[in-house]
């Protein structure tokens, strides 16, 4: 089976320059989430001690009037949901929760996260949801199959532009099997 060198740049050339930004959100965010910088980094956060939790059925109403008291934005989006088993309006932009603190105090949490923030939620696949089918998918999943697809896509076609590696292919299926074994072993260890 022959394959056309020029189609398969061209593959390899549109598709890595279509999931450039993708590739680039998810290497920044990835590397500095090891790093230890959540989606709060950056976000400007607001706790406000509270002298009780409002009555089941009465957290809307509550919470909005305690913003309103403490001169912070009401969400756009105030239909009230349970996140971690509080309640909690709001979007990935801005959010607000009522908690208890670590000492066990109830507080109202309002977060106005940073860029970077939203971008490591979009990484995690946190964005607004939509049913098709049996799935629930956000618009940035379909950007994360697709870019996904094109890794391997990359691989392939980076293979069938230099063919295989007429001039170089024991060195270059060591260097696979190296790779192979040192991921293996990461794996592994990591366990």
């Amino acid at each position: 089976m022959k394959f056309d060198r020029k189609l398969w740049m061209q593959i390899h050339l549109y598709l890595s320059l279509f999931f450039l930004p993708a590739a680039f959100i998810y290497a920044l965010t990835g590397a500095l989430y090891l790093f230890d910088l959540r989606e709060e980094a950056g976000a400007k956060v607001h706790e406000i001690k509270l002298d009780s939790m409002p009555e089941k059925g009465q957290e809307k109403e509550f919470i909005i009037q305690t913003l309103e008291a403490n001169q912070l934005p009401v969400p756009k989006n105030t239909d009230v949901r349970m996140h971690r088993g509080n309640p909690a309006m709001g979007g990935l932009t801005y959010s607000v929760s009522l908690s208890l603190n670590k000492q066990g105090e109830p507080q109202l949490r309002a977060v106005d996260r940073s860029l970077y923030g939203i971008l490591l939620l979009m990484h995690k696949a946190k964005g607004s949801k939509y049913e098709i089918g049996s799935f629930k998918l956000g618009l940035f999943d379909f950007i994360a199959i697709g870019f996904a697809l094109s890794l391997m896509i990359f691989y392939f076609s980076g293979l069938v532009i230099t063919s295989f590696c007429k001039k170089n292919r024991a060195s270059a299926f060591g260097v696979f099997v190296g790779g192979l074994f040192i991921t293996s072993l990461a794996i592994y260890l990591s366990v």
